[in-house]
């Protein structure tokens, strides 16, 4: 018999792609807390990717600056299946996109709560 896991449990999901693969993930975000989608890029060269993250028919596009010390956060609220995106910039380019989708506490999520979306003002 198996361990059943209470809905308010931390939830992860993280791995590793290059940029010549690109990233096309779609994720489930379901329970009672909030998620954070982390991302960075390193690159032998400055690069800018361009992320999209896309929840039925809301998407939102978001640049990501490789090289950068700490990951991009976007807040993604519990709900139906998430999408996250990079086009390859070109099968020559070198480098990797480094992800991680973590549940947080609802108070935790700064600025907007949802970044799929958007938020007013």
């Amino acid at each position: 018999m198996s361990a059943v896991e209470p809905e308010s449990a931390s939830r992860e999901d993280s791995g590793t792609a290059t940029l010549a693969q690109g990233l096309n993930k779609t994720f489930t975000t379901q329970g009672d807390r909030a998620y954070v989608f982390d991302i960075t890029c390193q690159t032998p060269a400055p690069h800018t990717l361009t992320l999209t993250l896309i929840r039925g028919e809301a998407a939102n596009e978001w640049e990501v600056e490789c090289g950068d010390r700490e990951a991009d956060q976007f807040n993604i609220p519990v709900g139906a299946p998430v999408t996250a995106r990079i086009t390859p910039p070109n099968r020559d380019t070198d480098g990797l996109v480094m992800w991680r989708l973590n549940t947080v506490g609802a108070e935790d999520a700064e600025d907007c709560d949802d970044d799929i979306t958007g938020c007013e003002g």
